[in-house]
């Protein structure tokens, strides 16, 4: 006799694969209780495996994949966020902040271009605008990143950086467009005012002469000057290209290319071709010998420069330094003072009389504490004037004098180790060990891979132990 398949027959089935499938979703939706107990317990890790292990179970909320990524994103964990983040995006289910996060994740892997193709996903949050912008920037592409500095101003207008950024790389590419973008941004940002008010100086300069070639020049000094130095290039770049003779472009070319941790010898070479008689072109070749630990050509250049300039201070402290690099210090003292001779108004010349003096213990108390102070009265509102000042207290073992002098510094820059450590010093000298211990620890942590925070250490681990 022939079986039917009865109705009760298909609830047996029906309740069979129910027994069957029921355990992953019911547990998927036990990980998602314990993904938002950890996520609302700040514990981004155990939040970002739940949310992973929940998206796995519950198939129709694969929008958990990207919840699963922006937790291990905020715990650091990057590589399985770039994990969860591609299942997302697998299952058509990533938002436009996912990609945000997703091009943030490519990018701290050292993926840049996998980065770009997520935030283009992420367009238009503002915050993909101003990535794109970054990114563009830091492979060179300037135009690019310009305009996507753009798109974010439309978004956010006030936002005082892209003005500022956007006014930087117009001053690279279209210096004539750039002085708008800079007032504005230090109108949104006053503390921006400094580095645009020498940028405006400058550019004003540049303009005083139709020679587009030379306002490229000078605005390349300028950025160079902030330490923009990647623009600084693209600015000697686009000089070179409105004059390809242009001796000093050259040079200031390899000066920015050797900044960025180039060589630059080649555009020296070009520059010297070109303007062997040029001050400018002798004292950059002058530099680049120093730090090629050649002192001795160097300061063939740095005479060549000062002939061709004497009344120029900064040809004078140039053969300053490098009569210090030679273990001249008799002739780098006549340098340094001959500089201040020649501009007695002017910081920078004290700065450099101060600091050889200070720095190779050399009549620290006829000409280095003065200079000091005179360095004070010229420049107060910089930190390196107080540093030097209580640097040479230190030294003549005024510790009263030198704490108020160090201590200024500190205040004025607190993020400096310099400060930080002389100020130690000086505790150190007066027997007062907790202050010694507290401001050695700030160097050091302020400066954990540079000299300052080197001595900091040193001190802290055979007077600390």
């Amino acid at each position: 006799m022939k079986k039917t398949f009865e109705p009760n027959h298909v609830l047996i089935l029906i309740a069979l694969l129910t027994l069957i499938l029921a355990p992953r979703p019911i547990a998927g939706t036990l990980d998602l209780r314990s993904a938002d107990r950890y996520d609302a317990a700040g514990n981004e890790a155990e939040a970002a495996q739940a949310y992973a292990s929940a998206a796995a179970r519950i198939p129709w909320m694969p929008s958990l994949w990207e919840k699963a990524g922006v937790k291990a994103m905020q715990d650091g964990d990057v590589e399985n966020a770039i994990t969860f983040f591609n299942k997302a995006v697998e299952r058509h289910a990533i938002s436009k902040w996912g990609w945000l996060y997703l091009g943030m994740a490519y990018q701290k892997q050292g993926e840049l271009s996998l980065a770009v193709k997520a935030w283009e996903k992420a367009l238009p949050l503002p915050q993909a605008t101003s990535n794109l912008a970054s990114a563009e920037r830091l492979m060179g592409n300037f135009v690019e990143a310009s305009e996507y500095w753009r798109a974010n101003i439309a978004l956010e207008p006030e936002n005082a950086a892209a003005h500022y950024t956007l006014g930087l790389l117009l001053t690279a590419t279209n210096p004539e467009q750039a002085l708008p973008e800079l007032m504005q941004a230090v109108k949104l940002n006053p503390d921006l005012d400094i580095p645009v008010q020498s940028l405006r100086n400058a550019l004003n300069t540049a303009f005083l002469s139709d020679d587009r070639a030379y306002q490229f020049l000078v605005s390349g000094r300028a950025l160079g000057a902030l330490g923009e130095w990647d623009l600084a290039v693209e600015a000697f770049r686009n000089a070179i290209a409105g004059r390809l003779n242009y001796a000093e472009a050259w040079a200031w070319l390899g000066e920015a290319e050797q900044q960025q941790g180039q060589d630059g010898y080649l555009e020296i070479e070009q520059a010297l071709t070109f303007g062997p008689e040029s001050a400018m072109v002798q004292g950059l070749y002058g530099l680049y010998l120093q730090r090629q630990e050649q002192p001795d050509a160097a300061l063939a250049a740095f005479r060549k420069a000062a002939d061709l300039e004497p009344d120029n201070p900064g040809w004078q402290m140039a053969l300053g330094s490098a009569s210090e690099q030679t273990g001249d210090l008799v002739a780098a003292y006549v340098y340094y003072f001959q500089a201040v001779e020649l501009a007695p108004a002017d910081a920078s010349t004290w700065r450099a009389l101060a600091a050889f003096s200070v720095t190779n213990d050399v009549d620290v108390d006829v000409t280095g504490l003065p200079a000091a102070r005179k360095l004070v009265g010229l420049a107060p509102n910089d930190w390196r004037s107080y540093d030097l000042a209580g640097q040479a207290e230190l030294l003549l073992e005024d510790y009263t004098a030198a704490e108020t002098y160090l201590k200024k510094a500190v205040q004025m820059s607190p993020t400096q180790a310099a400060p930080a450590l002389h100020l130690g010093l000086v505790y150190m000298q007066t027997g007062d060990r907790l202050s010694a211990y507290s401001y050695l620890s700030l160097a050091r942590t302020l400066d954990p891979n540079g000299t300052y925070g080197w001595q900091a250490g040193r001190l802290l681990e055979q007077y600390f132990p």
